[in-house]
Formats: structure tokens, sequence, C-alpha cells
């Protein structure tokens, strides 16, 4: 039944034989009459030759493929057992150091690659000795791990697994280099003053 209201009667178009062959189409309603003395209003039904729920062809043409946001990162290898560790970008990090947040930054490369280049503030504690070196940290504070630069940063991920086994609630594996934290601001400790411009 189709109802078509007016401001005071409300006049229902009842179902006839007219509407019922139908009822597979798209009816519109688009000529409408109303008189003021009595106020009625007059319906006349249109017929759209559309099947209902079958869209329209779409006129827009189909937008170009967009580049990739960041073409020269590194992107992931699959490694099943790091499939639950938390990234996070060189921007991100500058974010959570930016706004204040307590965290620790912690250095999984061996001890000559720290002291050959490091991030200001980051402390160095090697994956076969995170088991050890991480007992005295606050378990509820965030920990940001950084690893040598390889595919999938497999050292970083190493780091965070054992420490989320140890109980560490928040630890994040940074997918940055050195080169990148520098480029956003970050200062940096090293033997060779390589990324000075």
């Amino acid at each position: 039944m189709f109802r078509v209201l007016s401001k005071n009667l409300p006049t229902i178009l009842n179902n006839s034989n007219k509407l019922n062959n139908i009822k597979g189409t798209l009816v519109l309603c688009n000529n409408y009459s109303t008189s003021g003395s009595n106020n009625t209003t007059v319906a006349e039904p249109h017929i759209v030759e559309r099947v209902v729920g079958v869209a329209a062809p779409n006129k827009r043409a189909t937008p170009p493929k967009v580049p990739k946001r960041r073409p020269d990162k590194i992107r992931s290898v699959y490694y099943p057992e790091y499939e639950g560790i938390p990234r996070v970008a060189a921007k991100g990090f500058f974010r959570i150091t930016s706004r204040g947040f307590d965290y620790y930054f912690l250095d999984v490369r061996s001890v000559e690659n720290f002291q050959k280049e490091s991030i200001v503030g980051a402390v160095n504690h090697p994956v076969e000795k995170l088991e050890e070196s991480c007992k005295d940290l606050d378990k509820n504070t965030l920990v940001v791990v950084y690893g040598e630069k390889e595919r999938g940063w497999p050292q970083a991920c190493a780091g965070a697994l054992i420490l989320q086994k140890k109980g560490f609630k928040n630890v994040l594996a940074l997918e940055s280099s050195i080169p990148e934290l520098v480029e956003k601001g970050f200062f940096y400790n090293s033997e060779v003053d390589s990324y000075v411009q």
C-alpha cells in the first residue's frame, strides 16, 4: 500500500492491478497535484524500467593508481613468529617523543655497532643479554626496540618478543634506520660524522 501524506488528511492509494503487475520494477511518484480547498493530494505512479537492486552504470572514470606513500620504505618480510608485535616508523616514534610520553628506547644491536653509531637517549641491551638486562625496567612503561636495518626488522622484533614474554605490556619494534631518525630530528652519536648535509 502506498501512502501519500498531506497536511491534515492522509490519502491512501490502494493496491491496484497496475501496481500489482509492476512489483519487480521501481515506482516513482513524479507527477502530483494538490488542491487547497479540501487538502487532498493525487499522485500518479511513474514506472521506471529498471529492476530493483540493479545499480546504474558508474559514469565516472576509474581513478589512476595512487603511488605508494613511502616508496623507500623497507617492506616487511613475513615472519610468523613476529606477527603479534606492533611496529612504529620514524614519524610515529617522533610523535611519541614529542608528546612527552615516558618510554624506554632500547638498542638491541651488538655493542660494537652501538659504539660506532647510536641515537642519543638509546640504551644498549644486546638481544643475547636482553633477558638478564631487562629485569630492572618497569613493565608498564612503553618500550621502543631498535635493531639492525634488515628486511622485516628481525632483530628489533626478536628483542620485542623477548620483552613481551617477560611480561612487558607496551612494546613497539622501531622500523627505521639511524639516517631516517636523524632526518626526523633525533640527535646521534657517531665515530664518523656521516649524516651531516
